[in-house]
């Protein structure tokens, strides 16, 4: 060998060194898709990189799938191969086959009870192979453990990975669409899920008492998903003297009594002081059981004395109702059958607008719809430095009618006229971010000690409808009925996705829901040329490539044999 092969030679293997030293110092990955597709968001780097202990994640995407949940689990697979670069040996995985998970009927049986008790629930869905439509059973989901490294604490959770939609809603995307929502919505999935297992100390909110507020099981669905990540106090704001030092936030449910000017104080000064706010309030309701018993019922207004506190802060609730034909349904006796029984029929109700028009924020990114009872509109007002986010709207499908109004079931029976639906959409929920200034600053309470005129950076949530977050009870067992619940059709409607989505928005300082911005873009193939085309396209693959060897290698032995032939 020459002296100069062995000084390329040696020059060579000191350049690869000193290339992994400097990649082994300096670690950067370099994601070249155009939507970013396999970039971690920093909030979610900065939970693995902190992980104590180790999490272990088992995912049930495993077996004979079909192609849409193939894509899926590829998705859930390249998410954890990125979150393991962060976490390193911290974390491990796996894929389950269901279908092998059990030996016989008896333990199918209580592997699928054990899921459900965690949370998963299977879904069937249909295949097409060939002619033939074929029936599965699959469980798009994950179980995660956490073990710290003293092995003391020992935790799990479970994470859905995919969540059946409402077929009209189905209907209207297609199954790419919701599936590609599914992708998207990995990452956040299954870092909120190792956050409610790592956190440390929770936040604390607050729930009003005192002006006709939902009550414990009326709330129970919102309560029992905050208390995952936050401490849930119920705060009685007239026994206070004020809002407690040390709550993050307070909610208040669906007043239905005024608020007092010293209440008001109250909630204003927490405000100033940087708290977080979410009002779910009426502004215009009717007792349904006057309608049911009636035939109809006239509205009223709902004296909570709240709205010139939200004009202050820069949003107007106006006392109207929506009617949508993008309804949620009702059972209404529409006739009699043959045997003198009541024929009772579903039927939308155009009071109960079903919400499906999001804005472009991290709170409604991917959120199924909303089922809402009773809404008004909301328009914002001036209000200096403030930045206004409506976030949740009735379709366009809808318009407003004017109160006080006599309601009446008998307005169903009548086949509504599309055209006179054409007022939306329409805001119902605004996001409110900014320094807001307190509506006491004219008034003898500003000469209190420690009042505050104005807040530093803060957050308030207001929507004009206090039934969103309401749980219904069954009047049989006393029992609440799971937020969003529609028996009719059989879905439940992410009300307490919104909720939880606006909570961890406004609170989170690791910024989780930030992981809701990811987007994979769909490329589908044109599926007309791809029938028409496809057997060229084969040939084209199988052919080109073996040519373009041959005519390499033919030019190298050409090449080659006029150098040394010459």
């Amino acid at each position: 060998m020459k002296k100069k092969d062995i000084q390329n030679f040696i020059l060579g293997l000191v350049v690869v060194l000193a290339i992994n030293w400097l990649a082994a110092q300096y670690f950067f990955r370099w994601d070249l898709t155009e939507e970013k597709r396999y970039t971690i968001s920093e909030p979610t780097r900065n939970i693995l990189q902190d992980l104590e202990g180790e999490v272990y994640v088992k995912v049930y995407l495993e077996g004979d799938l079909p192609a849409g949940f193939q894509r899926l689990k590829k998705g859930v697979q390249e998410t954890l191969d990125e979150f393991k670069i962060y976490a390193g040996k911290r974390l491990k995985y796996r894929f389950i086959n269901p279908e092998t998970a059990y030996s016989n009927a008896e333990e199918q049986r209580a592997f699928y009870q054990n899921l459900f008790e965690q949370g998963l629930s299977p879904t069937d869905i249909y295949d097409r192979r060939g002619d033939e439509r074929v029936q599965k059973r699959i469980i798009p989901g994950a179980v995660l453990s956490y073990v710290s490294d003293d092995g003391e604490q020992q935790f799990e959770t479970s994470a859905t990975l995919f969540k059946a939609i409402d077929q009209r809603v189905q209907n209207a995307m297609g199954p790419e669409q919701i599936l590609n929502q599914s992708v998207e919505n990995t990452e956040f999935n299954l870092i909120s899920a190792i956050r409610r297992l790592v956190i440390k100390e929770k936040k604390k909110i607050g729930i009003s008492l005192g002006h006709g507020e939902l009550s414990n099981p009326q709330l129970a669905t919102a309560i029992t998903r905050l208390q995952e990540y936050y401490d849930v106090f119920r705060v009685p704001l007239p026994l206070e003297p004020s809002i407690k030092e040390g709550l993050d936030a307070i909610l208040v449910a669906k007043p239905d009594t005024a608020f007092s000017d010293e209440d008001k104080y109250k909630l204003d000064q927490f405000i100033m002081g940087g708290g977080k706010a979410l009002f779910f309030v009426d502004v215009v309701s009717l007792h349904m059981d006057s309608v049911i018993r009636d035939k109809g019922a006239y509205t009223f207004p709902v004296e909570h004395n709240l709205l010139d506190m939200f004009f202050r802060y820069g949003v107007r609730l106006n006392p109207n109702l929506i009617k949508d034909l993008n309804a949620g349904l009702i059972p209404i006796v529409v006739g009699n059958l043959t045997n003198e029984q009541p024929n009772i029929q579903p039927i939308p109700w155009q009071y109960y607008p079903l919400i499906n028009t999001y804005s472009r924020h991290p709170i409604v990114k991917n959120l199924g719809p909303v089922q809402s009872r009773f809404v008004s509109t909301i328009d914002t007002v001036k209000a200096a430095g403030i930045l206004k986010t409506p976030l949740l709207f009735a379709s366009r499908y809808s318009q407003v009618r004017a109160t006080p109004a006599y309601v009446s079931y008998e307005e169903e029976r009548k086949r509504p006229d599309p055209a006179q639906y054409n007022q939306g959409p329409l805001p119902i929920a605004y996001l409110l971010e900014g320094e807001f200034e307190s509506m006491f600053t004219s008034r003898s309470f500003s000469q209190r000690p420690g009042f505050q005129g104005k807040s530093p950076f803060t957050r308030i949530l207001i929507c004009s409808d206090g039934d969103l977050i309401r749980n219904r009870i069954n009047s049989q067992t006393g029992e609440p009925i799971p937020l969003g619940l529609d028996e009719i059709r059989k879905t439940t409607f992410d009300n307490a996705e919104f909720l939880i989505n606006a909570v961890d928005f406004m609170l989170d300082d690791k910024g989780v829901i930030l992981a809701k911005n990811k987007e994979v873009v769909l490329r589908p193939l044109d599926k007309l040329r791809l029938k028409n085309e496809k057997q060229s396209w084969q040939v084209f693959n199988l052919l080109v490539p073996v040519g373009f060897i041959v005519l390499f290698g033919l030019v190298n032995f050409w090449v080659r044999h006029r150098r040394y032939t010459g």
